[in-house]
């Protein structure tokens, strides 16, 4: 039956749909407040440095558990270690709620980062759940779903400061502080509803044959050596295309990481916006995404996901580099719309040509060291990645809050000149597949 008689979403359904729900709940809450995380630090008195220094951590940490997040995914399967894992990372919220210092958000930071190394199953999990056919219009509608509230949840965090800093009576720091904590503790009751729902209703993709263990937490510690053992393997597995293209994403963490967490103190501080400014931005370039994604994702299964790679890299130094003459509300909104564009061209494509490149047997490991969504600009806190990521990432984040000490224009100016770089590598290296992996 083709797809058309199907339906054009017919591939949105078990673990799909799941997986989507999910993510719309997660969203619904911690992004009213992840947008202004690094606004959080500064209210808690920390300084560019602080705010470099525990993205840096949390990038560190989740290096840690990722290759053996995606040796249990492959050896003992995806769901349990996706549904328990998610119990422990709500937890580890905690910290930001009961933060009275920036030390606190540092180590919450360091400990939610450290337990989000069910990431590689759940990667795995999606990839396996969809059809290769329509790999470019399902990842794109799992990033549109949720981003249908995403878009809405800064806006609303906004607000929220906003009327805390109106109406309580505390400094404006004092109030931002007391909003993000209630925000925190509704993400952290949501975090468990997650975890229970995953539990529940999610369904294995490997066979019995295909995995080797139980899973076990308590036989996490046996794995560790195992699972650093199969990094080797998994590197001599790659071929020279996904060699590349991990080279391309490593040399790319160093510098999104080292300018993400800086868009929103350089709106603040430089341009001159206010909370609520940002969200209402977050919001219409949210908006923006979800209208494109669908239709962008679609393109990649048409005329291949290295022209949309080479199409969103040719524009994304463009904008960057463009940031530190935004001026204005505007302005910004412009160019953070730009990076929508950008993301939802290149995450579908990327996403697509590194699934089809990999065999569902090797997905969790593979995934536990390159990420599956390739580039990404991140213009909030440094997001996804893999274990060979993670040093680069950690390193730019720690000293991307000199840079922008140094000069608040440096980091625009440094990452759309490395971006430049990448474009030049796809274009001479990265090819697709000749044959897509189930």
């Amino acid at each position: 039956m083709s797809d058309e008689k199907k339906g054009m979403f017919w591939f949105v359904q078990g673990n799909v749909k799941i997986l989507m729900l999910c993510r719309v709940l997660w969203s619904a809450s911690t992004s009213i407040i992840y947008p202004f995380f690094s606004l959080y630090i500064l209210a808690l008195g920390g300084t560019s440095t602080e705010i470099g220094l525990i993205n840096s951590l949390g990038i560190l940490a989740g290096m840690v558990l990722y290759p053996v997040g995606g040796y249990i995914a492959d050896r003992a399967g995806r769901v349990k270690l996706i549904g328990y894992s998610t119990v422990l990372y709500a937890f580890a919220h905690l910290f930001f709620v009961i933060a009275n210092d920036w030390k606190v958000i540092a180590i919450g930071q360091f400990f939610s980062q450290l337990l989000l190394f069910y990431m590689p199953a759940m990667n795995a999990l999606e990839a396996d759940s969809l059809p290769p056919g329509v790999r470019g219009k399902g990842f794109a509608v799992m990033m549109v779903v949720p981003g249908a509230v995403r878009i809405i949840a800064p806006v609303l965090g906004g607000y929220i400061i906003e009327w805390f800093q109106n109406t309580s009576g505390q400094s404006s720091d004092q109030a931002l502080v007391l909003a993000v904590r209630i925000c925190w503790s509704i993400a952290f009751a949501t975090g468990l509803l997650v975890a229970w729902l995953r539990l529940r209703y999610l369904k294995e993709t490997m066979t019995e044959e295909e995995t080797t263990e139980k899973f076990s937490f308590a036989q996490i510690p046996k794995m560790v050596m195992p699972a650093y053992r199969s990094i080797l393997d998994s590197i001599k597995w790659m071929d020279k295309g996904l060699k590349v293209i991990v080279v391309i994403e490593m040399f790319a963490s160093f510098f999104i990481a080292m300018s993400a967490p800086f868009y929103v103190v350089y709106a603040k501080q430089v341009i001159g916006l206010v909370e609520s400014q940002w969200g209402l931005i977050m919001f219409m370039s949210g908006l923006l995404g979800i209208l494109i994604a669908f239709p962008l994702g679609a393109t990649v299964d048409k005329i291949g996901p290295r022209k949309m790679i080479l199409l969103g890299m040719t524009l994304a130094p463009i904008v960057i580099w463009s940031y530190q003459y935004a001026g204005g509300f505007v302005g910004v909104l412009l160019i953070l719309c730009g990076v929508t564009i950008c993301n939802n061209i290149m995450m579908p494509a990327f996403s697509t040509i590194i699934a089809n490149i990999i065999p569902r047997n090797r997905r969790g490991r593979l995934y536990s060291l390159i990420g599956e969504r390739g580039i990404m600009i991140s213009f909030g806190n440094f997001w996804g990645g893999g274990f060979l990521l993670f040093p680069p990432a950690a390193l730019g984040s720690y000293v991307g809050g000199w840079i922008y000490k140094l000069n608040p224009n440096y980091p625009w100016m440094i990452t759309s000149g490395a971006l430049v770089i990448c474009l030049v590598l796809i274009f001479l290296f990265v090819r697709n597949p000749a044959t897509a992996e189930q």
